[in-house]
């Protein structure tokens, strides 16, 4: 595989304050330092935050949202509600188990869309009207809630060798899982995280919920049985 060095750029990963500068050529050009850079459809930044892309995604569905009110000019319900799942909340949740994200503002800010499409999806658009309401009528689970099942629906993929990766520095199952009352046989070693953003990442933070999972769930014969129980 052959690159052109003028596509090319660096993304230098680091949280510290001065990080050591470094130049990067390829072929005798020097590549340009980038901030934050799109790969697979998720935006990754220097610092490993993930507002930017939570920024990028939550933009083009409100874009997406206000395309489909003003075009989409029909009365059903169902018609609105099967628009907003195919073409504002999918992508909306695109690889979200990398990024799911966990401060407040940028939960909040995903949460937001869907509230303006509960909104659209019943028509009422008075301020006085309960969005909470239009939410249980609809049935509709928050995004967070959704976000956590697919990170437990993909722990399971890897648990059961259902994901093609890397097992280099991955979890190790619990030593103590079979001798105690308090952990399912599948329960793994929580890591040690010395910083929030390790914390929060998708194996330390997924861990935590798939260790309180029942042995039953997470030992589900079949991913599908799995889906079926969470």
């Amino acid at each position: 595989m052959s690159f052109h060095p003028d596509k090319c750029q660096t993304l230098p990963v680091s949280r510290k304050r001065n990080p050591t500068p470094c130049s990067y050529q390829l072929h005798g050009h020097t590549l340009s330092p980038v901030n934050e850079a799109k790969y697979l459809g998720v935006t990754l930044s220097h610092d490993l935050r993930w507002d930017i892309h939570i920024l990028n995604i939550t933009n083009k569905a409100n874009q997406m949202l206000g395309f489909l009110r003003r075009n989409l000019r029909v009365g059903s319900q169902e018609v609105k509600q099967r628009a907003y799942f195919a073409l504002v909340r999918s992508p909306l949740e695109f690889a979200s188990p990398v990024w799911d994200p966990y401060t407040c503002k940028d939960v909040d800010r995903l949460e937001a869309v869907q509230r303006r499409a509960a909104r659209w999806v019943v028509n009422r658009h008075r301020k006085t009207s309960s969005v909470d309401a239009m939410l249980e009528h609809l049935q509709w689970p928050t995004l967070q809630d959704r976000r956590r099942r697919a990170r437990l629906i993909t722990m399971y993929k890897y648990t059961n060798g259902l994901l093609s990766i890397n097992t280099r520095n991955t979890p190790t199952p619990n030593p103590t899982a079979k001798s105690t009352r308090l952990l399912h046989d599948a329960a793994y070693q929580l890591p040690l995280c010395r910083t929030t953003y390790r914390q929060k990442s998708f194996f330390p933070r997924t861990i935590v919920d798939w260790n309180a999972l029942p042995g039953e769930v997470a030992l589900s014969p079949s991913l599908e049985a799995f889906k079926s129980r969470i």
